[in-house]
């Protein structure tokens, strides 16, 4: 005499397979697993056959297909192991990015602590910016290429971790000092603002070899560039005040170079 499969309601069910009613009663309604047994009263029954699909559902979630794909996968008897074997190349290469995703993400809340860590005022201004060029990285590298030479842009887009994570804290320190200059009302042709714009330009120039050619090739790509595209492709860390206050220290500093030339000149 053959053994009666044990069999169970959808609650006790659910519990001794570790998955919510809920979630037995969506699979069933989306045609993923419709148990063919009921009891007495109508209520739906599950056994083994029940408990291997919720398990193989349960291994391709794992795995990371999605509903719809499991569903294909399951209805299909006939060649489900040849559809199976076809699509696991590409169920790699969706998952290595997600992870490649989920990797810059943790790499940017990194940096965030970092610099919150700091103790130096961060703005939303500079979090946007930070945040902003972790995510489009791949644009901007694109926009590199396009503008700037092979070897700058290299230069610009092969920072370690730690290099990255250095020039976060240093720009904050940077920034730091541009609004102590702006709150005390210092001249923007002052020594101390000299010194600021200096420093800026050393902290954006330092990993690049030939800061000459940098310049050179940055002031072609700007008058190429509409005059709003590198705000919506680098978002600036700056307000609009401290953005003038730059512009008026270059000016002021361009304006003494060329006394300073003119002299020469003279002399001769």
């Amino acid at each position: 005499m053959e053994d009666k499969e044990t069999t169970f309601t959808i609650g006790e069910f659910g519990k001794r397979a570790r998955i919510t009613v809920r979630t037995l009663r969506f699979y069933e309604e989306i045609g993923l697993l419709k148990p063919k047994q009921q009891n007495k009263a109508g209520h739906r029954l599950y056994g083994l056959e029940e408990l291997t699909i919720v398990q193989l559902i349960q291994s391709l979630k794992y795995l990371g297909y999605s509903l719809e794909e499991i569903k294909g996968l399951i209805n299909n008897d006939s060649n489900a192991f040849e559809q199976l074997t076809k699509s696991l190349p590409l169920q790699h290469k969706l998952l290595t990015n997600k992870r490649n995703e989920l990797d810059k993400a943790i790499e940017a809340v990194e940096r965030v602590q970092l610099i919150m860590s700091e103790g130096k005022p961060v703005t939303w201004k500079v979090i946007i910016s930070l945040l902003f060029q972790m995510e489009h990285e791949e644009e901007q590298r694109e926009w590199a290429k396009e503008y700037l030479s092979d070897e700058i842009a290299n230069q610009f887009f092969t920072l370690s971790k730690e290099q990255r994570q250095q020039m976060d804290i240093e720009m904050l320190d940077w920034l730091s000092s541009l609004k102590v200059l702006i709150k005390e009302g210092v001249s923007p042709n002052s020594p101390e603002a000299f010194e600021v714009l200096n420093n800026l330009t050393e902290l954006a120039t330092r990993h690049v070899d030939n800061k000459e050619d940098l310049v050179e090739q940055l002031e072609k790509a700007h008058d190429l560039m509409e005059p709003e595209e590198m705000n919506f492709l680098f978002p600036t860390i700056l307000t609009a005040v401290e953005e003038e206050f730059l512009i008026e220290i270059g000016k002021s500093m361009e304006a003494l170079y060329n006394e300073k030339e003119n002299a020469l000149n003279d002399e001769d």
